[in-house]
């Protein structure tokens, strides 16, 4: 009977550590960070509106790769390859080709106990080697969260060399539910267990913009420009008004936090059905919960426009 308990007693003790041990985010970022852009770039149009902003901008972002994710059922096995030559082709609309790894990333966590290889997780590992808690590697998660708990699980020893910045845009306080969570809802209820320094990116539905001012601002500002306001015409949500470009706000957030708004909150635990459980208390993280919409698209256009007219 005493055996029954066990697992309980191990959950507990596994919340206790991560609440005793994770430090928090270094939110706002003092100056440029060294980055990983974790992508499912092949799903929608809004992945390609938040790297491209990060492309223009290498003085705050040092992008040391990316890593090309699936998109759960909606992209199937062929996802992760599909998210990768979508990647490519936004590096090579911004003239970077070739200055810029990409990597495939792993399919969804099966086990908690085995995390799953992937070319796109040993250099996250292999990055976050490299980086050090003054200085760490930013994951910034744009899709699920499997590749951040992928290498947690597989070297935990980089929890303190690593910043997990993930697009969650969850229902916050009641349930962690979003396309990005349920596409691996082992991933993202690791992510509040973890002791790892954890940003919550929990906003952005309401980054609009009309299809009209993506012709007039964008399109004529290269390739790159003119791509990111042709892709609205894939579908025609894509080009309603009320189309949101929800992952703008994590690398627009990230270029100038001074448009975000945000707190430091304690981690609750991730019940089966997403639902949150403020009982259990693991750590502090940051929790993003607004950004400007105005702000976020104008450095999308500084972006394109340094991207169109390279320094000399």
């Amino acid at each position: 009977m005493r055996g029954a308990f066990l697992p309980v007693w191990i959950a507990c003790a596994a919340t206790a550590l991560a609440a005793a041990t994770r430090p928090v985010a270094p939110w706002p970022p003092a100056g440029p960070v060294r980055v990983i852009l974790d992508s499912d770039a092949a799903n929608e149009v809004d992945d390609q509106f938040a790297l491209a902003l990060a492309f223009g901008f290498p003085e705050r972002f040092r992008i040391e790769g990316a890593v090309a994710a699936h998109f759960g059922d909606a992209g199937g096995a062929g996802g992760i390859g599909k998210s990768q030559a979508e990647i490519e082709r936004l590096l090579a609309l911004a003239g970077l080709s070739g200055k810029i790894p990409v990597k495939r990333g792993a399919d969804p966590l099966q086990y908690r106990d085995r995390p799953p290889s992937s070319e796109g997780v040993d250099f996250i590992i292999e990055r976050a080697k490299a980086a050090s808690p003054e200085d760490p590697l930013w994951l910034v998660l744009l899709g699920p969260a499997t590749d951040a708990a992928a290498a947690l699980l597989k070297e935990p020893a980089i929890a303190d060399r690593l910043v997990v910045f993930w697009h969650g845009r969850t229902q916050w306080p009641v349930r962690c539910w979003n396309f990005n969570a349920y596409n691996d809802t082992r991933a993202a209820r690791l992510l509040f267990e973890l002791p790892c320094r954890f940003v919550l990116f929990d906003t952005g539905t309401y980054l609009r913009i009309p299809v009209e001012e993506t012709a007039r601002r964008f399109a004529p500002l290269g390739p790159l420009g003119n791509y990111l306001h042709q892709i609205r015409s894939r579908e025609p949500r894509f080009a309603s008004p009320g189309k949101g470009f929800f992952d703008l706000g994590d690398t627009a957030a990230i270029a100038d936090p001074s448009c975000a708004r945000w707190e430091i909150v304690e981690a609750p635990g991730v019940d089966h059905d997403l639902r949150y459980d403020f009982t259990r208390k693991n750590g502090p993280i940051v929790r993003i919960h607004h950004v400007e919409t105005a702000p976020a698209f104008d450095l999308l256009e500084r972006a394109l426009l340094r991207l169109q007219r390279p320094a000399r």
